[in-house]
Order: structure tokens, then C-alpha cells, then sequence
């Protein structure tokens, strides 16, 4: 059998802290597991203080891969400033600082939250053509125009027009060459820090506010969000320019466990966790579960149910609230240790 010819390593860029480091290696394993003949990859981890226990495991889950890893120390105090509310971390920020973090020899990368499973070759992605656009996304179930609730705050007063997609940076193609010549991280946390009262999806958001127009639509398999109900995803086809019924029919590429329900938080039977759990078990962290909990039990049988769907505006109007009353701002930690 002939051997297919070896392509240029694909560049996966993530990030985490101490939190995430479990997700973060069921994610990089299976997008590894499933690249396609010929295929390699060299993964850049933003490090917001995964430690040397972390990093150990994490290389080990990852084997003849974990060799491909370079570790790029982020500071929180580079974020000063910008919203955060509930318990997200300042990590979610790590990907604002992609382009000026990797080197400047890396034109290009393919970025990969941590809380993703992979079942798709991201190869696939790899090939893609930019176009002479700053990144490719999909667009967002929740939030799918820049006007939704959620969306850009300021989009008026930035002359964004109201019906302009916006898009889920869970998964993301990107031009760094772009991002560097446009200050796309500097331009979006300047926005962020003005608008810090009235943002709702972090990172996310600054994004959606300088990229608006600048950005091409993946296919949603890409990013499918399995938090959403049935009844509020978007077509599975969407941003696939057309493609016949049969590739609709496909299983997702790449799931995303968005939301507050993580598979490392609260077990669950449903498909999309056993297939967490299945990757989970091919790193060093295999035959670990967490805990049943009666909170991660009710919140399974609602999320199941299809009274989910009708009361789905309710969870965005406690989502509201949540933000409310937990709103604070990313510190600079120079001046907090004064």
C-alpha cells in the first residue's frame, strides 16, 4: 500500500488554566485520534497556570503526541478590565491574545475551546480557503444575529447592521497574519472595557464587534452546541452553501458542551457524553466519573424533556439575572497585590 504524502502539520491553538486541563486532553485527543492519513499537527496550549502536574498528564494523555506541544505562559493582567460574570474564568479571554501570542512565523491556526469533542478531521478545516477573511466560524444557536439578545451591545452605535450574523468562537479558522496587521486583540478588549456593563458573551462578543463582515460561515457541524433543544439549533446543513439533504444527515464534527452542564461536572447517559467519556478513557485520567449529584440529576431529566423547549426563554432570562448579580471585571494583578 502506497503511503499518502505528508502535508504541512495542521496548527491547533487552546488554551486553559488549572480548571480545564481534563477537558482540554479529551479535546486535543480526539481531535488527534480522528486526522485523516498523512495528517500532523503541533498544538500551542495558552497556559493561564495549568502547573507541572497538569502539564505531565496532559502530555501523557497524549503520547507520541504530547511531544508536539508548546507551552505559551499567558498573565490574567493582560485582560485588565474586561467583564466577566458567573464563573467564567479569565481563560475565556486566552484566544483574544492567539495571534500575538504564537510566533510570528505561524500565519495560521485553527483554535479549539476546551470543552469540545472532536469526531471529524479538522484536516478538513485545515484546507480551507480564507478568502482574504480574518477567521471562519459558525454561526451562534443562541445568539444567531448581532441584534439578539445576547448579541453586540453597541452594534448601532458601531454601524453594524442588525440582521448581520453572529458567530460562535468555539471554533475558529484564523488568519494571524490578519489579526496581527489589524490589532483584532487590541480593538476587541478597547471594546470590551468601554461596553464592560452591557457585554453578555465575553471574548465572544468583543470578537463579533471588530470582525463584523470580516468572517466566513463554516458548516454548523463544525460547532454543534449540544446544549441547545432540538426545537432552537439551527439547520445542520447551515453554512454548508447547499449541500445535499445526505451530508445533512451526517453526524456533527465537532461537538461543544457549552453551557453550565459539563460532562466533567455532572454525569449523564445521553450519546454525547458517552462519547466524552470514551475519549476521556484513552488518557491518564481513564475510569474517572464524577459524582452523581441530585442538582446534576434534575437538571439531566429537564434538559430531556420536552418541556425544555417552551421554557427555554425562562433560562435566558435567569441567565440575565445570573449576570446581574455577578458581574465583575478581569483585576490587573499588580494592583491587586498592593
Amino acid at each position: 500500500m502506497t503511503t499518502p504524502p505528508a502535508r504541512d502539520p495542521i496548527v491547533i491553538a487552546c488554551g486553559c488554566d488549572a480548571r480545564y486541563v481534563q477537558p482540554l486532553a479529551v479535546m486535543l485527543q480526539s481531535a488527534l485520534a480522528n486526522l485523516g492519513p498523512g495528517r500532523t499537527a503541533v498544538v500551542h496550549v495558552l497556559d493561564g497556570g495549568i502547573g507541572v502536574q497538569g502539564r505531565e498528564r496532559l502530555v501523557r494523555s497524549l503520547g507520541e503526541w504530547g511531544g508536539g506541544i508548546h507551552w505559551i505562559p499567558v498573565t490574567e493582567s493582560a485582560f485588565a478590565g474586561a467583564p466577566l460574570w458567573g464563573r467564567m474564568p479569565v481563560a475565556t479571554y486566552f484566544k483574544l491574545g492567539l495571534a500575538d501570542l504564537l510566533p510570528s512565523a505561524v500565519r495560521k491556526a485553527i483554535w479549539l475551546d476546551g470543552d469540545l469533542v472532536v469526531t471529524g478531521d479538522i484536516g478538513r478545516l485545515w484546507e480551507l480557503d480564507l478568502a482574504g477573511r480574518h477567521l471562519l466560524a459558525v454561526q451562534d444557536s443562541i445568539v444567531p444575529l448581532v441584534s439578539s439578545r445576547f448579541g453586540i451591545a453597541a452594534h448601532q452605535r458601531l454601524g453594524i447592521p442588525a440582521d448581520a450574523k453572529y458567530f460562535n468562537a468555539g471554533v475558529m479558522v484564523v488568519d494571524l497574519a490578519r489579526w496581527r496587521e489589524d490589532d483584532v486583540a487590541g480593538r476587541a478588549l478597547a471594546y470590551l472595557r468601554e461596553h464592560r456593563d452591557r457585554v453578555y458573551f465575553w471574548d465572544q462578543e468583543g470578537l463579533n464587534a471588530v470582525l463584523a463582515g470580516k468572517w466566513g460561515e463554516l458548516d454548523a457541524r463544525w460547532n454543534f452546541n449540544t446544549s441547545v433543544p432540538a426545537g432552537r439549533r439551527l439547520p445542520a446543513g447551515n453554512g454548508d452553501g447547499g449541500a445535499g439533504e445526505a451530508r445533512r444527515r451526517e453526524l456533527p464534527w465537532i461537538l461543544h458542551f457549552a453551557g453550565t452542564r459539563k460532562p466533567w461536572l455532572y454525569p449523564g447517559a445521553d450519546e454525547h457524553r458517552a462519547l466524552y467519556y470514551r475519549y476521556l478513557d484513552t488518557t491518564a485520567w481513564a475510569g474517572w466519573r464524577p459524582r452523581p449529584t441530585v442538582t446534576g440529576t434534575i437538571i439531566g431529566l429537564y434538559e430531556r424533556s420536552r418541556l425544555r423547549d417552551t421554557l427555554y426563554p425562562l433560562e435566558q432570562w435567569a441567565m440575565r439575572v445570573v449576570r446581574s448579580v455577578s458581574r465583575r471585571s478581569v483585576r490587573d494583578a499588580t494592583s491587586e497585590r498592593r
